[in-house]
């Protein structure tokens, strides 16, 4: 006999859960290839022990049709919602992707605690504009700098869109890190020794680096490169 679930935690857990059962998979085998996770991280998104991160909520609207409305507020349909309806209704559907945004604000300083992981909400881009930046459309999501370690390049309150497919550390380019509680923005820099810098852009402003070797991996995170910087002209300084 089966082990009775035990009560979801979060709201959102138990919109998941209620997901999964509509679709008609209780041993979860199906919902968890679709969207790319195993079965006990689906389930611990069901308990609400943990949260599944953008690419996986994308991942139930694009295999199963959910509504990310409905998953990240509850409000309307499970699935087919008022927010695809729109796009469906438009000639241009295989032309918008909806990429989400998160309120977690990604520090180009000396690093912002990451207090609210799930999306605040939707921007809509053009695929063909991402796809020409070298993004893979279906695993962006955007983000807010915060700081001015990384000015010129990046501004303090810029638009970030980051794409979460591209996790391998290349030197030179910029990437979302988590580092431990901490969200940041920086430019990855690797010495001739193996060790990986996490360098300022503003060079005047001080910022030292943060290095990073073989025993302090399990600090580190990659959320995905930064891809494009979106924000209004800036003043002369």
């Amino acid at each position: 006999m089966a082990r009775p679930e035990s009560d979801p935690k979060t709201p959102l857990a138990a919109r998941l859960r209620t997901l999964r059962r509509e679709i008609g998979d209780p041993d979860r085998d199906v919902v968890a290839k679709a969207v790319g996770v195993s079965k006990s991280a689906l389930a611990s998104y069901e308990r609400g022990e943990s949260e599944p991160t953008a690419s996986v909520l994308r991942a139930y609207s694009s295999e199963f049709g959910a509504d990310l409305v409905w998953l990240l507020t509850g409000d309307g349909a499970m699935r087919g919602g008022a927010a695809q309806q729109l796009v469906a209704g438009s000639s241009s559907i295989g032309d918008i992707v909806r990429l989400p945004r998160f309120d977690a604000k990604a520090s180009a300083g000396n690093g912002l605690i990451a207090v609210d992981q799930m999306p605040a909400g939707e921007v809509a881009f053009g695929r063909e504009f991402l796809r020409n930046l070298g993004a893979n459309p279906e695993y962006c999501y955007i983000l807010e700098a915060r700081g001015d370690s990384m000015w010129p390049t990046i501004p303090d309150g810029a638009l970030l869109i980051v794409d979460s497919s591209k996790t391998e550390v290349d030197d030179g380019r910029i990437y979302h890190f988590n580092v431990m509680d901490k969200v940041l923005v920086k430019r990855a820099r690797w010495s001739m020794d193996g060790k990986l810098h996490l360098t300022s852009d503003n060079q005047a402003a001080g910022y030292p680096p943060e290095v990073f070797t073989a025993d302090r991996v399990h600090e580190l995170s990659v959320g995905g490169r930064v891809m494009f910087t979106g924000h209004a002209p800036m003043p002369v300084r």
